[in-house]
């Protein structure tokens, strides 16, 4: 009897410790097709191509791969050649000829101002090149490097086919209007993010002032403002002035067909954006590219981060697997998920896994998604897996029997055991007594 009492009290622990609970349901979530979508922003620019190369996402993309005239960004191309294949540049002098100035002038081209005879080093001449857009500096190395203005664009082109910018031809070294010399915003995108490995190249846009060696014309050197930073965090300004946080170094550009060109960067809360935006104007040198960067990197720094939406193995839940013995079982990432996304409501964790699954199931196995949303975008889906195996076993059939049977209510089913084993225990103790009452029966006869 004792025995039979003991099992019946350890069948019900089991049942209890066992997880035969009724699951609680998921917090009910938003359909994803009622997200808000993000706003447009108000841009002068009619191509604007943002990423963050260091999630691989691109983040704006407004007419990247059509075709534009790049103005002055074509020096980022120059100046890169110039760094590459100029070993020592800070002592290497090149005398700056008239044959280098011829045509500038009448072309309105911009010029770091060096005149003929003068001797800068190569490296002023790089300075002059990203800094003040000087087409003079130009023409100086292409004549160094190549002996021609004409050989030195083979070389570009060369540079980028390489770099894989299918959508790009150069005719000059400076971006003087060609009809023949165009780019894209996604192929100068190429071009940039290979520059911004080279150390030399970005010390150089990042600079302020440069100040060139003494020279013929400018016995105290030859100054030289950067034409992007002179609208940038200035804090006495001269001209239109841009609080832009995290801005990092630009190079810019302007023509008449092809109006304000940019390539920027920008740190941001973590995030590291790229941009490159042209064909922008407003009135006659207005800055509209810088206007535009300033827009849209503040923009994602008041809203955006580079968050960790999802950690590798972060638990979203349980599930309830039938005919196995046990507590629910976590439902867990199956990786992490860490990009520049939105820092308010409009990130969106979107969950899809069953409430109850039948066993076996073994760790890992994969019962769900967990989707991530920046607005009404889709970022990236990961998988949901499950924690631990979950083999089948008699106890678990017991419990899912027992579940079922009582419509998923454990203290129905419980409930249920104890007046069954109660009745049990009853019955046993009615015929002890009988067993006993005729014993004593027979003793009397």
């Amino acid at each position: 009897m004792k025995f039979f009492v003991r099992s019946t009290l350890i069948l019900i622990s089991v049942l209890l410790l066992g997880g035969c609970a009724r699951e609680i349901p998921k917090a009910p979530q938003a359909d994803p097709s009622t997200y808000k979508p993000m706003e447009s922003l108000p841009l002068l620019c009619d191509y604007v191509y943002l990423i963050d190369p260091d999630t691989g996402q691109t983040l704006i993309d407004h007419g990247s791969e059509e075709m534009m005239y790049p103005a002055s960004l074509t020096k980022v191309m120059t100046s890169i050649i110039a760094i590459e294949e100029i070993p020592d540049p800070a002592n290497i002098t090149i005398e700056f000829t008239q044959e280098m100035l011829d045509g500038l002038i009448a072309a309105s081209a911009n010029r770091a101002g060096f005149l003929p005879g003068d001797k800068p080093t190569a490296l002023d001449h790089i300075y002059g090149d990203l800094l003040p857009s000087g087409a003079d500096c130009s023409r100086a190395l292409a004549f160094y490097i190549a002996g021609s203005e004409e050989a030195f664009v083979e070389r570009m082109n060369r540079k980028a086919e390489e770099l894989g910018m299918n959508n790009t031809r150069f005719m000059n070294t400076s971006g003087l209007h060609d009809d023949e010399h165009y780019t894209t915003c996604r192929d100068m995108m190429t071009l940039y993010l290979y520059c911004m490995q080279n150390k030399t190249f970005m010390d150089i846009l990042k600079t302020q002032v440069h100040v060139s060696v003494p020279v013929d014309h400018f016995p105290n050197g030859l100054g030289m403002t950067n034409f992007v930073l002179m609208y940038i965090n200035q804090e006495n300004p001269q001209y239109e002035n841009y609080i832009i946080p995290g801005f990092v170094a630009g190079k810019s550009g302007y023509t008449t067909e092809g109006q304000y060109t940019l390539v920027s960067n920008a740190d941001i809360n973590g995030m590291n954006l790229v941009m490159v935006n042209a064909h922008g104007y407003v009135e006659p040198h207005y800055p509209a590219s810088i206007e535009d960067a300033a827009t849209v990197y503040n923009w994602y720094n008041d809203h955006f981060a580079r968050i960790a939406a999802v950690g590798e193995g972060e638990v979203f839940g349980t599930v309830r697997v039938r005919n196995s013995f046990g507590k629910d079982a976590s439902v867990c990432a199956a990786k992490g998920v860490t990009a520049d996304l939105p820092k308010d409501e409009n990130l969106h964790i979107y969950i899809n896994y069953p409430e109850v699954m039948e066993a076996p199931l073994k760790k890992g196995d994969k019962i769900g998604t967990v989707s991530v949303y920046s607005y009404d975008q889709l970022y990236e889906t990961v998988d949901l897996v499950i924690s631990q195996d979950k083999p089948v076993s008699l106890i678990g059939k017991f419990q899912t029997a027992l579940y079922d049977y009582s419509g998923g209510r454990l203290w129905m089913g419980v409930l249920l055991v104890v007046l069954i084993a109660a009745s049990l225990v009853c019955f046993g103790i009615l015929i002890v007594l009988i067993q006993r009452e005729n014993k004593a029966k027979s003793r009397k006869a």
